[in-house]
């Protein structure tokens, strides 16, 4: 449930308005987790900070708040149609601390590219990363740019999957169980990995980053809760996209639609994702 990819053929959850408003949504309800992970970081002020796949820019537009007109936001994504959505906000709310980047973060580095020009090397106090490395083919680029780019000292905050198979839905769940799996499948076959943070310790400390804080984000809730709405939105929004890629049928629609009716009626427990925090800082 997140946002970046190499181009609109990889970023299988799309830059459309639909989707747009998904993500304004499920900011909204997640953003008391990134504020306090933006705390333990000590973002502030004067910073200069990375929004590192950016989407629409709803996180820049917190973080350009956080670090004031002193302070400097590079917001970087893939999706020229985001970006420009950002930039139309910031200038509407005059924020002149925010600068919108076009940019590939799944390709190799290269310091005449535009997008490294404007990292430049070691210049950055912090960087904010949710829900992006999963979709991304390789990730060593990613991490590269983000080992060169940081301050020694400078904190690193990721939000991302650490077993996406946890998603479901108690005490009837089947048909969501299926709708998972052909999720996973699905990004799988596009490259990505749905359960990237099992991965990301040891690539990071491989590149001289220090693991200052972890913890556990899943949540597991009632169906008036903000984060079962989450999950309900996602449910009500990527079956399409299953169906145009040939994984879904509009039986098994049928058989989730009915499933999921059931839930909203009766008492149940919606099972997020399981997610992680962690706070990393660059040696």
């Amino acid at each position: 449930m997140s946002r970046i990819g190499a181009d609109q053929a990889t970023y299988v959850l799309g830059s459309h308005p639909e989707e747009r408003s998904r993500l304004e949504r499920q900011h909204q309800i997640w953003r008391p987790e990134m504020l306090a992970g933006w705390d333990r970081a000590g973002f502030g002020p004067g910073q200069r900070l990375l929004d590192v796949g950016c989407g629409p820019g709803f996180a820049s537009l917190d973080l350009a708040e956080r670090v004031g007109a002193h302070g400097q936001v590079l917001a970087i994504d893939s999706a020229p149609a985001y970006l420009e959505h950002l930039q139309q906000q910031c200038q509407q709310r005059q924020l002149l601390q925010v600068m919108p980047q076009l940019g590939d973060l799944a390709k190799e580095r290269d310091p005449a590219s535009e997008l490294d020009g404007a990292l430049g090397a070691s210049s950055w106090d912090g960087a904010w990363c949710r829900w992006v490395a999963m979709f991304l083919p390789r990730l060593e680029p990613l991490l590269d740019r983000l080992a060169a780019a940081l301050r020694p000292g400078g904190r690193l905050v990721l939000h991302e999957y650490i077993k996406w198979e946890t998603f479901a839905l108690h005490p009837k769940g089947d048909q969501l169980a299926k709708f998972g799996a052909r999720c996973i499948q699905h990004w799988w076959a596009h490259g990505g990995d749905p359960n990237v943070a099992q991965r990301l310790p040891q690539l990071l400390e491989a590149r001289g980053f220090r693991l200052l804080h972890s913890s556990s984000l899943m949540a597991c809730s009632p169906t008036d809760h903000p984060k079962a709405q989450w999950l309900i939105d996602f449910l009500t929004s990527y079956p399409a996209q299953l169906a145009a890629a040939g994984l879904w049928s509009a039986a098994e629609q049928a058989d989730l639609e009915a499933e999921l009716a059931w839930g909203q009626q009766h008492a149940s427990l919606w099972v997020t994702p399981a997610i992680v925090e962690m706070v990393w800082e660059r040696l």
